[in-house]
């Protein structure tokens, strides 16, 4: 197989062979005729091979743009997943808040009901406690008061305007 190119590559130059002779015309269309034969025997020698090498090209390019295509949707619906879970947390947030402000409503009211409450608790053992000691300064006042008296001895009582006396008291 192998002699029969070298045949076919060799053969022009046999066939346009000169014996040194001087010609008056030009030698353009044998070297016409033996690029021809040299372009189609390269040609056939490698034509298979280009054709190999360009389609495997075009496949690979075409793989390539079918990867990044692919990677172009992976990532549109990334970005679409990743938007509309934004959507949810603002949603959230808002829910949030408002049920913040909720909570913050009804503990500012509850607060307020348990501080009147104190408040009037307060005010109550305030009032009972002053009654106490306006009692009790009364009570030490009027002994002060007797205490002197009898201690000087202005007030003569018999017993029987005692006993009167805490008769009334007692009732």
């Amino acid at each position: 197989m192998k002699f029969k190119y070298l045949f076919i590559l060799l053969l022009p130059a046999i066939v346009f062979a000169s014996e040194g002779e001087a010609h008056e015309g030009t030698d353009i269309m044998a070297r016409s005729v033996n690029f021809i034969i040299f372009a189609g025997i390269l040609y056939y020698l490698i034509a298979d091979k280009i054709k190999a090498f360009f389609k495997g090209r075009t496949n690979q390019i075409a793989s390539q743009l079918t990867n990044i295509q692919e990677q172009l949707n992976s990532a549109k619906k990334a970005k679409e997943d990743a938007l509309s879970g934004v959507k949810e947390a603002d949603e959230k947030a808002k829910e949030l808040v408002e049920l913040a402000q909720k909570e913050a409503v009804l503990l500012e009211e509850k607060i307020a009901k348990d501080a009147q409450s104190e408040i009037s608790h307060l005010e109550k053992a305030f009032e009972e406690r002053m009654q106490i000691e306006e009692k009790k300064m009364s009570k030490e006042v009027v002994s002060e008061v007797i205490d002197t008296l009898f201690a000087e001895g202005k007030i003569k009582l018999s017993n029987d305007d005692f006993l009167n006396i805490i008769k009334k008291k007692v009732a």
